[in-house]
């Protein structure tokens, strides 16, 4: 686990609950669709924090865009901002990420799935630098959610004119 400062523990742990009673609603029968709104919401936290830590670094600049998105897309404060920045802690296991991200079709439009996409680049880029787990990460959520490579590839581009130099 990568250490992230300011995260306090309990917070960890309410996230690791959370992210198991999603995990569990969603290998029910149209579980996806017995998430509530919050549930949702977290869900794709979780997919957007796995970026964070994915390259074994968590920089501050990666956690200020995390939590912008977490704001500002999914209207995330108080409480459930602080369980959500816990994500960026956690690093979803791939298993757990592969298990959501496939069912991202049944909650977001391509569009929104598109979006996503492009939070994440966004993310990954904000640090000026892509490693390869990043991208291998960003691709694999991306295929997993049904985002054609052409529109990944957009979203990577828009993402680095965000972060030139």
């Amino acid at each position: 686990m990568v250490k992230v400062a300011n995260i306090p523990e309990a917070s960890v742990t309410e996230a690791k609950a959370i992210i198991s009673q999603i995990i569990e609603k969603m290998a029910m029968p149209n579980g996806f669709a017995k998430l509530s709104p919050p549930q949702r919401k977290y869900l794709l936290a979780a997919i957007l924090g796995s970026v964070v830590p994915a390259d074994g670094k968590v920089r501050a600049v990666e956690l200020e865009h995390f939590e912008s998105f977490l704001k500002t897309k999914y209207q995330l404060s108080g409480e459930q901002l602080k369980i959500a920045r816990s994500f960026a802690k956690l690093g979803f296991e791939v298993e757990q990420l592969q298990h959501a991200a496939r069912y991202l079709p049944e909650l977001l439009s391509i569009e929104d799935r598109t979006n996503l996409v492009g939070m994440l680049w966004d993310i990954a880029l904000c640090d000026q630098e892509l490693h390869a787990k990043e991208d291998a990460l960003v691709y694999k959520i991306a295929d997993l959610a049904g985002v054609p490579r052409k529109r990944v590839a957009e979203q990577q581009a828009i993402a680095a004119g965000h972060h030139r130099p």
